[in-house]
């Protein structure tokens, strides 16, 4: 065996690159154990060190799957006028899953209360 391949040095042409990231990997959205493959996934390449390539947007990933459907939402910083809309976007989604939250768990109050009545 040589020992040469201890001292190599993988070229950083032929490394494997993966971008830098604000945000992790996806998360499971079911408790072990119960239905599926739900997941979400988000994904906001860090571009600080980026120097020279500006030549287009961070890859940005937002993606929502239940056991049997995926959809994956655009979004775009090219333009003033996009990311803005991207930024509305998402503050739109944060307050509809906020309302659906609040009624999803009044509704598991009254569900609670419908399985076992007071007495």
């Amino acid at each position: 065996m040589s020992y040469l391949p201890q001292h190599g040095r993988r070229p950083d042409s032929i490394a494997p690159r993966t971008p830098a990231a604000r945000v992790g990997p996806a998360q499971r959205l079911n408790r072990p154990g119960l239905y599926g493959d739900a997941f979400v996934r988000v994904f906001v390449e860090d571009t600080t060190a980026r120097r020279r390539r500006r030549d287009r947007d961070p890859q940005l990933v937002l993606q929502i799957a239940d056991c049997m459907n995926t959809i994956n939402l655009e979004f775009s910083l090219e333009t003033e006028k996009l990311r803005e809309n991207s930024l509305f976007k998402v503050n739109t989604l944060l307050g509809a899953l906020h309302r659906f939250r609040d009624g999803l768990a009044a509704e598991a109050k009254l569900a609670g209360h419908r399985e076992h009545p007071p007495r």
